[in-house]
């Protein structure tokens, strides 16, 4: 078979480099969502049977459930796996429905842009006033405000992908 007769590779497979980062990024939030599944079963079990108390876990659960959030949401948006209200759209013309994917994909990269930067704000002066968090744990609270501008850097970067070229954002 020559090269001008080889099947394209399935569109299942990241593209680049920024593809199997957005990828990356989803499996630790699986992995995390293993963990946490293990850790609510151990620590239910542990109360049940009156074995030990984790006092701990329902903090780490919060935490956990923030970092897959995170995490996950570039992978979500790249996979075109979010949830879409397509009530009007379905009634277009081709065209038209382009242009209005076209219209929210530059919003939602607008608003990525801007959460981008208040993040960036307020994680960096919570960094400045040296803001603790006191709760089972004690850390800094501008760790908690770490994953988000680069979470939201990335959602631009895919929002601005599609609105270039609007059908090759979605890994399917």
């Amino acid at each position: 078979m020559s090269a001008s007769e080889q099947a394209p590779a399935p569109a299942a497979e990241p593209r680049g480099w920024f593809d199997r980062l957005v990828a990356l990024l989803a499996g630790v939030a699986g992995v995390l969502l293993c963990a946490l599944t293990l850790l609510i079963c151990v620590d239910v079990a542990a109360r049940s049977l009156r074995l030990f108390a984790m006092p701990w876990s329902l903090d780490v659960a919060e935490y956990l459930l923030y970092a897959i959030t995170f995490l996950g949401a570039p992978w979500v948006l790249l996979t075109g796996g979010h949830i879409s209200v397509d009530l009007l759209s379905q009634y277009l013309q081709p065209a038209a429905r382009r242009a209005v994917e076209r219209f929210a994909s530059a919003l939602g990269a607008l608003v990525c842009l801007v959460l981008f930067g208040f993040s960036v704000r307020v994680g960096y002066a919570s960094y400045v006033d040296g803001t603790m968090v006191y709760e089972t744990f004690v850390f800094p609270e501008w760790l908690l405000f770490t994953p988000a501008p680069p979470v939201f850097l990335l959602m631009l970067v895919i929002f601005v992908r599609a609105l270039v070229a609007p059908r090759a954002r979605v890994l399917r």
